[in-house]
């Protein structure tokens, strides 16, 4: 049985994360990609401020990771329980948390994103 689309784009985008690879990163994302809060306001509008957003994030940070410890699959949806960690450069704060992210994929690539937060 074939993974379905947003199971593989999940997967992809996280290791392109976890190696702060931007381009990588961004090939996964629908060029209309919408980043939603938990209200689900919109926090980023479009591939380019989604690429600025992350360009500078992997700048700012070293030892980005991110690991999923829960998946729940209903396509075109998954929704991922995510524990992620991060060094400030400037620094060398670590930061970390976790975050139940819902990625919705259209047209082959990830479409929305929303990250909910306690």
């Amino acid at each position: 049985m074939e993974k379905p689309a947003v199971l593989a784009l999940s997967e992809a985008q996280l290791a392109a994360y976890n190696a702060a690879d931007v381009d990588a990163f961004c090939a996964c994302y629908h060029p209309d990609v919408r980043v939603l809060d938990a209200d689900g306001q919109a926090t980023i509008e479009g591939l380019s401020a989604f690429r600025e957003r992350y360009t500078k994030m992997f700048a700012e940070h070293r030892e980005v990771a991110a690991t999923v410890s829960a998946r729940l699959l209903l396509p075109p949806h998954v929704v991922e329980h995510e524990a992620w960690s991060r060094v400030n450069v400037a620094t060398g704060e670590r930061s970390a948390g976790e975050v139940l992210v819902r990625y919705t994929e259209r047209e082959g690539l990830i479409a929305v994103v929303e990250f909910l937060r306690a």
